[in-house]
């Protein structure tokens, strides 16, 4: 199943020929709501997906990933509420520190 519900879920790894990166896309199929839950799933998985990058999970679990530029992907139904959109905003700062984009990817 995975989704932000399920932090420790790598929910789907791709990689984008048109950008060269590999993709490590999260899914949140339930509306924003800026429950503490909600935002608290997403933190973990979010560093989850940092973690995997960083520690060279990625690499083993696909090693023609060596050498690529890694892209962090949330794909929403909709658009994220204030609260949630400022933590993204700080999330893609934090994540560009270390060279990895973080994209919002709004479905439909």
């Amino acid at each position: 199943m995975g989704g932000v519900r399920e932090p420790n879920v790598i929910d789907l790894v791709t990689y984008d020929a048109a950008t060269g990166e590999y993709a490590l896309i999260m899914i949140e199929e339930r509306p924003w709501t800026d429950s503490p839950e909600q935002l608290a799933q997403l933190s973990e998985k979010i560093n989850n997906y940092a973690m995997f990058a960083l520690d060279e999970g990625l690499l083993r679990a696909y090693p023609q990933s060596a050498g690529h530029p890694v892209r962090i992907q949330l794909d929403c139904t909709g658009v994220p509420t204030p609260r949630a959109q400022e933590y993204l905003d700080l999330t893609t700062g934090r994540l560009g520190d270390y060279r990895i984009r973080f994209v919002v990817n709004l479905l439909g």
